[in-house]
C-alpha cells in the first residue's frame, strides 16, 4: 500500500509541473469573475479510527462554485465513496463452523460487504498566482466544513437471507456520522484559452463521528464512543467555467 501512495503522489507531482507549464504559455490576463461547476477523483488512505474499519477507497464527486475578481472561491460539494478493503466482519457471529450464512432454503447465501460513505461541505479557497502571464491560476489553498458518512454496505445477492434483510441489515452496518473539516493545498488551473480548467493536490479531512444505529446486533450492544476518522487523499477535478466571450476570439465553455 505504502509503495502504491508513493507511487500516486509522484503521479501528482508531475501533474502540478504540467500545470505550470500550462499557466506558462497561456496569454496575458487579469483575475476574472465567474461561476463553474466541476467532477472529482480522489485516491484516499485512511487513519485515525477509520483504518481499523476500512483499508484504502476512492471517491468520485462534483460541484459547484464561483471564482471572484479577486481570486476567492467559493463552492459547495458532495460526493461518494467506495473501496473494498474490508478490515472488520460485523456478521461473523451469524456465520457457521464454514464462514457461511444460511439462506430461506437451507442453502449458503452470498453476502457481498464493501465500504459506503459520502460527503457533503461547503468551501473557501484562494488561488495565489504565480506568473503574470495566468492571473486566474495558480497555487490553490481552499478550507471546507461538512458532513462526513460511512457504513458497512451489506449486499445479499437474491435478496434470500433474513437476517440481513431490510431493517435487520442497518443492525450489522455500523452507520457512523459526524461534522467533518477539510483543507486542500494544490494547483488550480484556469487557462485563457483551451480546456485545461483543472486542480490537483493533497486534500486531509478530520470528521468527529458517531455510530448512529440504535443497535449492533453483532455486539449485543449499542456502539457509543466519539470516532475520530481521518482521510489522506490525492485529488484531482476538471472544471466547466462559464465565462464571457471575450473580444480576442477565443471560445470559453
Amino acid at each position: 500500500m505504502h509503495c502504491l501512495y508513493k507511487q500516486n503522489i509522484l503521479i501528482g507531482l508531475l501533474i502540478a509541473v504540467f500545470a505550470l507549464n500550462v499557466s506558462a504559455q497561456n496569454s496575458e490576463s487579469k483575475p476574472e469573475g465567474f461561476p463553474f461547476v466541476y467532477a472529482t477523483y480522489s485516491f484516499q488512505v485512511p487513519s485515525g479510527d477509520l483504518q481499523k474499519r476500512f483499508g484504502v477507497s476512492s471517491e468520485i464527486g462534483g460541484g459547484a462554485g464561483y471564482k471572484t475578481s479577486t481570486n476567492w472561491v467559493l463552492g459547495a460539494e458532495a460526493s461518494y465513496i467506495f473501496g473494498n478493503d474490508l478490515k472488520e466482519n460485523p456478521l461473523e457471529n451469524i456465520m457457521n463452523s464454514n464462514n457461511q450464512i444460511t439462506n430461506m432454503y437451507g442453502e449458503p447465501s452470498t453476502i457481498k460487504m464493501r465500504q459506503a460513505g459520502m460527503q457533503i461541505k461547503g468551501t473557501v479557497g484562494k488561488i495565489f498566482p504565480v506568473s503574470k502571464n495566468n492571473s486566474n491560476s495558480g497555487i490553490f489553498i481552499r478550507g471546507g466544513v461538512g458532513l462526513l458518512q460511512h457504513k458497512i454496505y451489506i449486499e445479499n445477492v437474491g435478496n434470500n437471507t433474513p437476517q440481513v434483510l431490510g431493517d435487520y441489515r442497518k443492525g450489522y452496518d455500523r452507520m457512523c456520522n459526524g461534522l467533518s473539516l477539510s483543507e486542500f493545498i494544490g494547483w488550480q488551473n484556469f487557462s485563457n484559452k483551451g480546456g485545461y480548467h483543472f486542480f490537483v493536490g493533497f486534500e486531509f479531512v478530520q470528521a468527529w463521528t458517531k455510530n448512529r444505529r440504535a443497535w449492533d446486533f453483532s455486539t449485543n450492544q449499542k456502539i457509543e464512543g466519539q470516532r475520530l476518522d481521518l482521510l489522506y487523499s490525492i485529488k484531482i477535478g476538471w472544471f466547466i467555467p462559464f465565462r464571457k466571450r471575450q473580444a480576442t476570439g477565443y471560445f470559453y465553455y
